[in-house]
């Protein structure tokens, strides 16, 4: 089946890497994009379906995931087995993973299995079977999972504060579901959920490595010609409504773990690199205010770190670490001095910790696009996010040429904007200093 082409990007080759990216569109919305990696021998390719928790029914919480799960097992053509066999046999990765905003499906092998993963792949997204008893079985994988991240405590307090910051709102709900809620799905929910969501206009095939544009989107237009659409037009729900405050958690642990949200911009904000600068100064490694205040000089905690977590309707900085009961009070007060000190511009960013921000952003985005997997990543994430490809160029232009001027008035609003809608999610043991909620939330006015 010929596949037309809508768009090829200006043959821009990047300064330090020499790359070229490519996109094809499929007669049936499918959506092809490449980048060439010269002096490698693999290929990464993705497969990026744009579906996730924010297309389960309320009352289907997890079905999104256990869908992930089961597309390894089986279709009409092939078993379990000899889809394991296949993929064990190209000596690469192969892996899948469920985001709040969509599912993705990676591999990384030699170029030579090129062809021969994308008609698997081409099988298992138009052909899984998703049987009875694989659905049963898979849903007690899935619970085991659940249980395990429950032995986690800083996993927990994620959970928590995401549940708690977005509660009402897709965002908010766990990606796996719930024990309870996984235990109720049955066979007709996941095929319903795949039916309905694994749509061609949702379909992102991203490829970086040692790969020619048009032979891998006539692979893929071979693979995929008869993955039809349903003509729907997708919705997408309203930004959610951020909500503030406390949240507590007690379990049998001796340390309390904290997880602090400020609110922020979503992943394609105008404003995202000034925000992961401000993160990085903040908390983002080892010359961070936090961690120098915290670890270094008061000897308060063993790690604490900040990360911009975006997603496509909304943003979050998230500051995450623990710390003794008797300490907990203690280590909260410090940290929101010094995020209220960058507010007011009473503790302003200086020269020297905005140019190590920027080399570090820097220096990570360039290793990192020396690796096929995280440009395929990239690739397919930008397709999502932007409909449009940022070079690396671009990229690390728009690092550099940040002031501190700039640096200043963003750290200002952002993290005003932050302190009047932030919130704290702790998980620890049952104590007086964990649980009393109302000295908490007392402590948040306070910086307000």
């Amino acid at each position: 089946m010929p596949f037309r082409r809508i768009e090829q990007l200006e043959q821009r080759t990047e300064r330090f890497k020499g790359l070229v990216v490519e996109q094809s569109v499929l007669d049936n919305q499918v959506r092809v994009v490449t980048k060439r990696m010269e002096g490698v021998r693999s290929i990464s390719l993705g497969f990026l379906v744009a579906t996730g928790p924010m297309d389960e029914p309320r009352d289907r919480g997890g079905v999104a995931h256990l869908t992930e799960h089961l597309m390894f097992n089986g279709t009409g053509r092939r078993d379990a087995d000899e889809i394991a066999r296949m993929m064990d046999s190209t000596g690469g990765q192969v892996s899948g993973f469920t985001s709040r905003d969509y599912t993705c499906f990676t591999m990384t092998v030699l170029d030579d299995y090129r062809t021969y993963l994308i008609d698997l792949m081409g099988d298992i997204l138009l052909n899984s079977q998703f049987s009875n008893n694989a659905v049963q079985q898979e849903k007690e994988t899935v619970i085991r999972e659940l249980s395990a991240q429950l032995d986690r405590p800083d996993v927990c307090a994620h959970e928590r504060l995401k549940a708690h910051i977005w509660q009402g709102h897709p965002l908010g709900r766990p990606i796996g579901g719930t024990i309870a809620s996984v235990a109720g799905l049955q066979q007709q929910d996941v095929i319903d959920f795949f039916s309905t969501n694994y749509q061609p206009r949702r379909l992102i095939i991203a490829a970086a490595g040692n790969v020619n544009h048009q032979d891998l989107a006539n692979n893929v237009a071979d693979a995929f010609w008869m993955m039809k659409d349903d003509g729907r037009i997708s919705s997408r729900p309203p930004r959610p409504a951020f909500q503030g405050g406390v949240t507590v958690e007690c379990k049998g642990v001796s340390h309390v773990y904290f997880s602090i949200g400020l609110k922020a911009a979503p992943f394609a904000a105008i404003e995202r690199y000034l925000i992961h600068l401000l993160v990085v100064i903040l908390g983002g490694g080892l010359s961070s205010r936090l961690f120098r205040k915290l670890r270094q000089e008061l000897g308060l905690v063993y790690e604490i770190h900040a990360e911009y977590q975006a997603y496509r309707d909304d943003g979050v900085i998230v500051i995450e670490g623990s710390t003794t009961p008797e300490l907990l009070q203690t280590v909260l007060a410090q940290i929101f001095i010094e995020i209220k000190g960058m507010a007011l511009q009473l503790l302003p960013v200086t020269e020297e910790e905005l140019w190590i921000a920027k080399m570090q952003l820097k220096g990570q985005h360039i290793i990192a696009q020396e690796n096929s997997h995280t440009c395929m990543s990239s690739l397919a994430t930008q397709a999502f996010y932007f409909n449009r490809f940022i070079d690396s160029e671009e990229i690390l232009s728009q690092i550099q040429q940040v002031d501190l001027e700039q640096m200043n008035i963003i750290s200002a609003n952002v993290l005003r904007g932050g302190l009047t809608d932030s919130a704290i999610t702790l998980v620890g043991p049952s104590c007086e200093s964990v649980c009393n909620t109302t000295a908490l939330e007392k402590l948040l006015r306070e910086f307000q």
